[in-house]
């Protein structure tokens, strides 16, 4: 491959790493990858700093040797500690240095080639000034990506503890099912960004009742007609609060249709079978478990055996078959009953 295709690749595996990888560790890794593949070095080092600057993570690939430390500032070789201070680059022949900055220092990268190595070309070096640029740029976009999550969890956690105050079916069991997750995550070959979608559906799925009378949500007496109407609109209401919230929007279909069944006689659209979405499929039978286990403020919880003989009742019917089966093999493990405390 020429050296302006190899560099045009890199360009472009650098946009992938900044709009794909949602961890420091793996996006320093990648980093290191594109400039060792495309100068052809022995030796290259990136640091970056983490959010709050006070930790850093240290990549080194020397030959087929890689290094990985993460920790504070004696993490850093005193050559590394005045990349970050001095904020100028170095261009040598067999050593090219760049801080990667943007209005402030993100970290820095070294590249070394040895003695029997070519020098650098005019050539190498004006596109490794270049590519450094797009770095800095990048890693400032994933800062910023990072800042939004933020504000993003701190979103959903402040609905959800209002929900939890006045929403009386709202409350999920938060610990126990993310413990539960994370065991369905290997069993049904989850992403993480599926379990992440699944944990904040699982604190949100119930916002839309938020304006419901709270006599409604403790009714215990068959609904009316006009009160099911109410209770349904709930999944709708729900997506409305997260709509204009781009990274929420693999969120919206896990709520909207949690309340669907696996014969099709749910709401709001009346699906069936695999025509619900997956994460829709598994919040409705953690959901079930987590209202019939540990029960509501206005109605008392209810064995774990009497709930485990509920759900084999609805499989094929309001559950997906496969997803109580997995649920149920889980009830089973040391860690989840001593969590549940079965």
């Amino acid at each position: 491959m020429s050296t302006s295709l190899n560099m045009f690749s890199s360009y472009h595996t650098l946009y992938r790493l900044a709009t794909t990888f949602t961890d420091l560790k793996s996006f320093a890794i990648g980093i290191a990858k594109i400039y060792k593949n495309a100068f052809s070095v022995d030796k290259v080092t990136v640091v970056l700093k983490t959010l709050n600057s006070k930790q850093y993570i240290k990549i080194s690939f020397k030959n087929q040797t890689k290094l990985i430390k993460k920790g504070g500032i004696s993490i850093l070789t005193k050559v590394e500690k005045n990349i970050l201070k001095q904020e100028n680059e170095i261009i040598l022949n067999k050593r090219l240095v760049y801080p990667f900055t943007f209005v402030k220092t993100l970290g820095g990268i070294y590249i070394k080639r040895s003695k029997k190595f070519k020098n650098f070309t005019p050539k190498e070096k004006k596109w490794f000034y270049s590519l450094c640029e797009e770095t800095s740029l990048a890693l400032k976009i994933f800062a910023l990506y990072k800042e939004q999550q933020k504000l993003i969890v701190s979103y959903i956690r402040s609905i959800s503890n209002f929900l939890s105050q006045h929403v009386p079916t709202s409350r999920l069991h938060t610990k126990h099912i993310l413990q539960i997750l994370k065991a369905m995550e290997k069993e049904l070959s989850l992403s993480k960004a599926e379990i992440k979608s699944l944990e904040f559906a699982a604190l949100l799925h119930d916002a839309g009742k938020m304006n419901l009378p709270k006599k409604l949500l403790k009714k215990r007496k068959p609904l009316t007609a006009e009160e099911f109407e109410l209770i349904a609109k709930h999944p709708q209401k729900g997506t409305e609060l997260i709509k204009d919230l781009e990274s929420l929007k693999p969120v919206m279909p896990i709520i909207l249709y949690h309340h669907e069944r696996y014969d099709g006689k749910g709401y709001p659209s009346g699906l069936k079978k695999k025509q619900i979405p997956l994460g829709s499929r598994i919040l409705s039978v953690i959901d079930s478990f987590d209202a019939m286990y540990f029960g509501r403020p206005y109605r008392k919880g209810i064995p774990i055996e009497t709930v485990k003989e509920e759900l084999k009742k609805q499989k094929g019917k309001q559950f997906d078959p496969k997803i109580v089966d997995i649920f149920l093999k889980i009830l089973r493990r040391k860690k989840i009953k001593k969590a549940l405390e079965i």
